[in-house]
């Protein structure tokens, strides 16, 4: 009898540890689920004319109708930048007269208005970057807290590749790969066959690492010196993309990958958005470069 009533004790004693372990565990569930629902999320947009002014709004009307998440938008246009502090570093790109000059400033305000909000926000938040399109014209249509919430786990998704777009086509100067990433132990002749990194969109949480990122980005933009005597940003055909794909390489960060995905494709932020919502196994399409 004795035995009996000992054993119902603790057998008791396990049923009640084991029902509150496991409403611990769906608290501590709950609380992460409720700390990454309620992250902001600052959206950055810049648009020049149209069809760009458009799609920029058709951006900024959707983006709280497609994430539960607190939307803070930044919008900018070049009226904007002009009055920033910060444009006279820029104001001079327009005399050098080179392919893929852009708008005149080879899209060198991007890595400006970036680290303008960066520098801004809470520790924590999350910087969403997308362009103002003039190839896909719509403003959101597929919810994007999944790629939030990714965010949040791997810190930074900086931008995306395609199979069919490699560094030689359009980021194969030499001497700007030796520039920015210059202690790398391995030639940087092999990354110019390995894939070119599209910044169309990017998004990343503010910490200490991603802020050095974005420093550098700008840093490099328009550095120049005796070798090099033309800011960085205007010697590759992609611009300012060019420094972000070779900092991406340095850092080797995540980036959006699908094998069915080409370059062009990926500047569709719905495309992308809807791939991994449909995912059974979303982190499969984040991978690094080296």
């Amino acid at each position: 009898m004795i035995f009996f009533i000992f054993f119902l004790l603790i057998l008791f004693l396990l049923i009640f540890f084991y029902l509150f372990r496991i409403n611990k565990n769906n608290i501590n569930k709950n609380n992460n689920s409720n700390n990454i629902n309620n992250i902001n999320v600052h959206l950055v947009v810049y648009s020049n004319g149209e069809p760009y002014n458009s799609t920029k709004e058709k951006t900024i009307r959707s983006a709280q109708k497609y994430c539960s998440k607190n939307i803070i938008i930044h919008e900018y246009n070049l009226d904007i930048i002009k009055n920033k502090s910060w444009f006279k570093e820029i104001e001079q790109l327009p005399k050098y007269n080179k392919i893929g000059r852009r708008d005149g400033y080879y899209n060198c305000w991007k890595a400006y208005i970036i680290k303008e909000v960066l520098d801004k926000i809470e520790d924590g938040d999350i910087l969403y970057y997308v362009d103002s399109s003039r190839y896909y014209l719509e403003g959101f249509t597929e919810k994007f807290d999944l790629l939030c919430n990714i965010t949040k786990n791997l810190g930074i998704i900086a931008g995306s590749v395609g199979l069919d777009m490699l560094n030689i086509h359009y980021c194969n100067n030499l001497k700007v790969w030796n520039k920015v990433y210059s202690n790398n132990k391995i030639n940087n002749f092999i990354y110019l066959f390995k894939k070119h990194v599209l910044n169309s969109w990017f998004i990343l949480e503010k910490n200490e690492l991603n802020k050095k990122f974005i420093d550098e980005w700008v840093y490099w933009s328009c550095y120049k010196d005796n070798e090099l005597k033309d800011p960085l940003v205007t010697y590759q055909d992609s611009v300012d993309q060019s420094v972000f794909n070779i900092l991406t390489y340095k850092y080797n960060f995540y980036i959006f990958y699908d094998i069915f995905t080409l370059h062009n494709n990926n500047k569709n932020k719905n495309l992308v958005n809807k791939i991994i919502n449909n995912s059974n196994n979303p982190y499969k399409y984040f991978i690094k470069l080296r």
